[in-house]
């Protein structure tokens, strides 16, 4: 048992640190840094497992905002809970279906409740408690962000893993949970 809790914590910690590294480059594009961060978690999900995802999916939006807080998070810091809900949304879903031979399902049924979960939560629970602070283009630029942009890159993410998930899963000792 010492030696998979050596293995999973090392992958978590690896996994997470790619994460951070990648949302460093979120001014860049959230088409490029939102697909590489889903794929991160859909990969931890999958190759080390359900707690590896989830850590990851809570840790990831608390590490970004510290270590360089997007203009939004700044203003209304609040979103990195719902920011990491929807991330372990995404990990839950995966894990989940990752024994169905169909296991892209998991992938995009992640996606859909994703965004629901950030969409509804922004528009009815976050802007009405916390958007006081914020004016018409940053409520238009955070739903924008959080709503329709976040199931893109979701999907994009579900689609390269797709096609990843089968290469990595037969290389030896990638995988610490077995499906």
């Amino acid at each position: 048992m010492k030696k998979y809790t050596t293995q999973f914590l090392t992958r978590t910690a690896l996994l997470l640190a790619l994460c951070i590294v990648v949302q460093q480059f979120k001014s860049v594009s959230q088409f490029i840094t939102g697909p590489l961060v889903n794929l991160i978690l859909l990969i931890a999900a999958l190759a080390v497992g359900l707690y590896s995802g989830l850590a990851i999916a809570v840790l990831s939006p608390i590490l970004a905002f510290l270590i360089s807080p997007s203009p939004i998070m700044q203003v209304m810091p609040q979103l990195i809970v719902l920011v990491a809900l929807g991330n372990a949304v995404l990990v839950f879903a995966a894990w989940s279906l990752r024994k169905n031979k169909r296991y892209y399902v998991g992938f995009l049924l992640g996606a859909v409740v994703k965004t629901g979960v950030l969409a509804l939560g922004l528009q009815y629970v976050l802007i009405p408690l916390f958007g006081a602070a914020l004016n018409e283009k940053q409520v238009a630029m955070a739903t924008a962000m959080f709503g329709g942009n976040q199931f893109v890159t979701a999907v994009i993410a579900g689609a390269v893993c797709t096609f990843l998930w089968p290469l990595l899963r037969r290389a030896e000792g990638f995988v610490l949970e077995k499906a």
